[in-house]
């Protein structure tokens, strides 16, 4: 990362030559801003308070001249520490509650040029400073030593790591006269700092502070892990695995603290290559590597920081707040194809959704989540299929009704490998494949003289229920099919078909999957245009007629509830969100055919 410092000059003395002022108390009332946003507060974790501040006229600004503001307090003008980037016209702002009633403003902060970090060349100076440098300079959390330096290259103190956890913690001494520690004794600079580590519970209750001793990448990794588990931030991931080469040399202590950094984009490790040979996206191969036992560098300390900054704490959107999602997100399940769809709503809804406690990993396909629906372990579905007759029953015998409502178009589809000159299958033809199985050659359907392979999905698969919908009626997929080429995952059947061609003797496979999934997984899974969408009724499946109606196969992905749903709950809300404008681009930015009119 290179600046000029001149370059600074000039901008700094620009639009924000005064200090753009944001006063505005925590704890003041809920009323309406400039921006039409309603102030916002959360409860945290152990005594926190995160706000949000509003910066005026800020799309007066450049990127740049954002990315240089700060939060402070009002009265004594020293920076606020846990705080986020600018985000959407907003600053979110965690503060101890003991502070929550100081006003805050936001203003134009001056980022330190450190002495050892400039370079001269042709009259301009030039920065160079690990990214995130300035951000924690601005926030009070980063300082320097006494002569303007950075040492970036340094290994890194116990007693420096511990000072860099506390002031992003903004924890003061807990006031003890006594340390618990033997080698740490007042008058010391780090005396606060290891009596607030420890009694936040960051620093172990051991004999020794050791504050001189390097501190261990692995060492500090925990250190990040406790400071944010004390907020809230950092749940556990106990079924997620180590991504280093070297996990199996991480000790024992540290392995939470990297698995459950490591869910949440929180990168940790160094690279090493691990050959010269360019790949087909132009890198080189490489693996990621923990190294728990290496001492860390103030450089390794900066970037670690900033990274947790970014990715870990979630914070609400406009839209979230507005619908009262910042509060309570409903519980979310559907299936495999529609798992984009809960994506793209965490990502409307929240900074950092990926931090968000409810957000689910995947789905649970169609037939298990609709078994978690109707036992209540899910509040909603997006769900590409209705319920089989035998959903339906269990629900019944449950005293349950399942409410389907449409929230977007969608389509079951037929495929084949591309290079088969058939480009039209009859639903009668399709029917009779799948229910007889009277054909083993394309050309008793007026195709080529090639051998024909049907794929059929599994039993507890949405494609299934559709095929049921379709075609079945209550009969079965032949046995001979079910039994020989059975397709047990949505990406499988994809590339069971793409791999059934054969030249001799002349193969082709035929499938069948959803639309939109097949429009986004044929680009990732397959190895090229080897496949083909096929006309059925001699209409071929697209956007327009899937809309309009006219391809036969036409039909919906559906957000599911219990019809006991009470009326305003968080799963009724998101039905309502589904079906407004923001919604129905969020069913547009998933991949999928957002409807032409909103139901109401």
């Amino acid at each position: 990362m290179k600046r000029s410092a001149s370059f600074l000059r000039r901008m700094t003395g620009a639009v924000l030559a005064a200090i753009l002022v944001c006063a505005l108390s925590p704890a003041a009332p809920a009323a309406e801003t400039d921006t039409g946003a309603k102030n916002w507060t959360r409860t945290e974790k152990n005594g926190y308070v995160t706000v949000r501040l509003n910066v005026p006229d800020y799309e007066k600004l450049t990127w740049s001249q954002t990315q240089e503001l700060a939060v402070r307090y009002s009265d004594d003008k020293t920076p606020v520490p846990l705080c986020s980037n600018f985000y959407r016209g907003w600053f979110y702002v965690t503060v101890p509650a003991e502070n929550a009633t100081r006003p805050l403003e936001v203003y134009q902060g001056t980022p330190k040029e450190f002495a050892d970090c400039v370079t001269v060349w042709q009259g301009h100076s030039y920065i160079d400073v690990p990214v995130g440098t300035d951000e924690l300079y601005l926030r009070g959390i980063l300082r320097g030593d006494a002569s303007g330096n950075l040492n970036r290259n340094d290994a890194l103190s116990r007693a420096e790591a511990f000072a860099f956890i506390t002031r992003l913690l903004s924890l003061g001494a807990p006031g003890q006269t006594d340390s618990v520690y033997h080698d740490v004794k007042p008058g010391d600079w780090y005396y606060d700092t290891a009596c607030a580590a420890q009694a936040a519970g960051i620093a172990a209750a051991d004999t020794n502070f050791n504050p001189n001793r390097a501190v261990t990448r692995g060492e500090f990794t925990v250190m990040l892990a406790r400071a944010f588990r004390t907020l809230g931030w950092l749940p556990e991931s106990p079924d997620a695995e180590l991504p280093y080469a070297d996990g199996a040399a991480i000790p024992a202590w540290a392995a939470d603290a990297y698995r459950d950094l490591s869910v949440r984009r929180i990168d940790v490790s160094t690279i090493r290559y691990t050959g010269e040979e360019y790949d087909a996206n132009g890198d080189l191969p490489a693996e990621y590597l923990a190294e728990a036992g290496k001492p860390i560098t103030r450089d390794e300390v900066i970037e670690f920081l900033y990274s947790v900054l970014r990715f870990l704490p979630c914070y609400p959107t406009d839209e979230a707040i507005e619908w009262g999602f910042d509060t309570e997100m409903p519980v979310i399940d559907g299936s495999t194809s529609t798992y984009p769809y809960t994506v793209a709503l965490y990502s409307s809804l929240f900074c950092n959704p990926e931090g968000h406690p409810d957000r689910p990993a995947k789905h649970s396909k169609s037939f298990y989540s609709y078994d978690r629906l109707i036992s209540g372990e899910a509040d909603l579905l997006i769900i590409s299929t209705k319920p089989t007759q035998a959903t339906l029953d269990k629900a019944k015998a449950q005293g349950v009704t399942l409410e389907l409502v449409p929230i977007a178009y969608d389509a079951m589809v037929f495929f084949t490998n591309s290079a088969n000159p058939t480009d039209n299958l009859t639903m009668k033809q399709i029917e009779e494949i799948y229910v007889n199985d009277p054909y083993n050659n394309w050309s008793a359907l007026g195709g080529p003289n090639a051998v024909l392979v049907p794929y059929c999905r599994n039993m507890d698969s949405g494609s299934q229920a559709q095929m049921e919908e379709f075609f079945l009626q209550g009969r079965e997929i032949h046995p001979d099919i079910r039994r020989e080429t059975t397709s047990v995952t949505m990406a499988s059947v994809l590339t069971d078909v793409e791999e059934a061609y054969r030249k001799e003797p002349l193969t082709y496979a035929l499938g069948y999957s959803i639309y939109y999934y097949y429009q986004t997984a044929s680009q990732i899974l397959l190895s090229g245009d080897t496949l083909k969408l096929l006309k059925v009724n001699g209409v071929y499946p697209d956007d327009r007629t899937i809309a309009d109606g006219t391809y036969p196969l036409s039909g919906y992905n559906y957000a599911v509830v219990r019809a006991d749903e009470p009326s305003g709950s968080p799963a009724r809300e998101m039905i309502r969100f589904l079906l407004s404008p923001q919604g129905q681009e969020c069913v547009q930015n998933a991949g999928f055919g957002p409807l032409t009119k909103t139901a109401e």
